[in-house]
């Protein structure tokens, strides 16, 4: 009697563990990435009133699964929201991630909104629009009341890997377009932007190697415009071309130095020789530089503090006016625990010819900020090439 109670016992137990294998196996992993950042903002500008600002834009909550396929793919689905910028039309919560993935080791299909390819690497800023009108191709269907415009977009992407290091990512795109009376609402969802991508870039995983080359790429934007008088889909075409670049100068494992740049050529149209508003700033010609030296202290490999100090300057070549735009940019961040930073950061930003009328002469804004990043994981089955906060923008790249 008691040798068939333990055989029972032991089938029962061998059964439990077999049923729960197979539901380890096919259930989806489950990720929560959050990020705060919460801010004091001193803005001083030329013939204003000086403004002092609590500023708790960018925090936002993402939520994804992954999936293992039947064959070597895995899929992802992700949904993100976040608080827009307090000046946005865009509402009080502004959905900026819900796309459906599918990749494997060397293939990556993205369908649905998410960060559009505007930009090639990330800069060292508190917030990824601190300098947008340096670091990223502008949006020309956008009235330019919000930022996100220029980031966030419905996306059809492909990218293939080759060697682990050289990516092509060819992507088909559709920015937020400004309803124009008599329109009220927005209802055209076609593609309104194609583009491609090539770049070079050390894999996360052998980053502790501290190459020379980190990163280099370049990228071509196509934006499909309604320009007038002119019916041929080429000359209609408004194109940008960005090239970048990361730079390991210092390659201590603690001490650790490196300088990132990306210029922009905006192509432009002829016609357009004076800046009035977004619309013609975006397709005016134009050529932009932005760079940073960072310097960040490592402690068992772990982030302890960074410096960094960036600069941007655009001249628009088609405007009359000697109209161009200059900004610096200084921070530091310190890290007080696991993944919560305290920081500050000056920014300087002057403008000259048609733009003094559109944004401005020159703003002083000093930042006190604290960022609190979490990302939690159940039901473990890959590797953390997808991280959530990945889809985030990170001061400390």
């Amino acid at each position: 009697m008691l040798k068939q109670k333990f055989i029972r016992t032991v089938l029962f137990l061998t059964s439990v563990f077999a049923f729960s294998n197979i539901f380890g196996q096919i259930s989806p992993e489950i990720q929560l990435g959050a990020r705060g950042v919460m801010s004091v903002n001193l803005n001083v500008s030329s013939g204003e009133t000086t403004s002092a600002v609590n500023d708790f834009s960018d925090s936002g909550i993402l939520f994804g699964f992954r999936q293992k396929l039947y064959n070597n793919f895995r899929g992802r689905f992700v949904i993100g929201m976040q608080f827009p910028d307090a000046n946005s039309d865009l509402g009080q919560i502004f959905f900026h991630q819900t796309f459906i993935q599918l990749d494997d080791r060397t293939n990556i299909i993205k369908l649905g909104r998410s960060r559009v390819a505007s930009s090639l690497i990330e800069f060292p800023t508190l917030r990824d629009d601190d300098a947008i009108y340096f670091t990223d191709v502008l949006n020309p269907f956008s009235s330019g009341a919000n930022t996100e415009d220029n980031q966030y977009g419905n996306v059809l992407e492909y990218t293939h890997i080759f060697a682990q290091r050289y990516r092509l990512q060819i992507h088909g795109e559709h920015f937020t377009e400004t309803p124009k009376p008599p329109e009220t609402v927005e209802t055209d969802f076609n593609l309104n932007a194609l583009g491609l991508s090539f770049m070079y870039r050390v894999p996360a995983s052998q980053l502790w190697e501290r190459p020379v080359i980190q990163q280099i790429g370049i990228g071509i934007n196509n934006f499909l415009t309604d320009r007038p008088n002119n019916t041929n889909e080429l000359d209609q075409m408004l194109t940008n071309v960005s090239f970048s670049t990361i730079l390991n100068v210092l390659r201590d494992p603690v001490y650790f130095l490196d300088v990132r740049g990306q210029v922009i050529y905006n192509k432009g149209f002829d016609e357009t020789t004076s800046i009035t508003d977004n619309y013609s700033m975006t397709r005016t010609a134009s050529v932009s530089a932005f760079a940073s030296v960072r310097y960040l202290l490592r402690k068992m490999e772990r982030p302890t503090l960074q410096i960094s100090v960036s600069a941007g300057y655009k001249d628009f070549t088609n405007v009359a006016n000697s109209t161009n735009q200059l900004q610096l940019i200084f921070n530091t961040f310190y890290r007080l625990g696991a993944n919560f930073d305290i920081g500050f950061q000056i920014q300087y930003s002057k403008n000259e010819g048609d733009l003094k009328t559109l944004l401005g002469s020159n703003e002083t804004r000093f930042q006190v900020a604290l960022v609190y990043s979490i990302e939690q994981l159940w039901n473990s089955q890959f590797d953390d090439r997808e991280s959530l906060l990945n889809l985030e923008h990170g001061y400390i790249p």
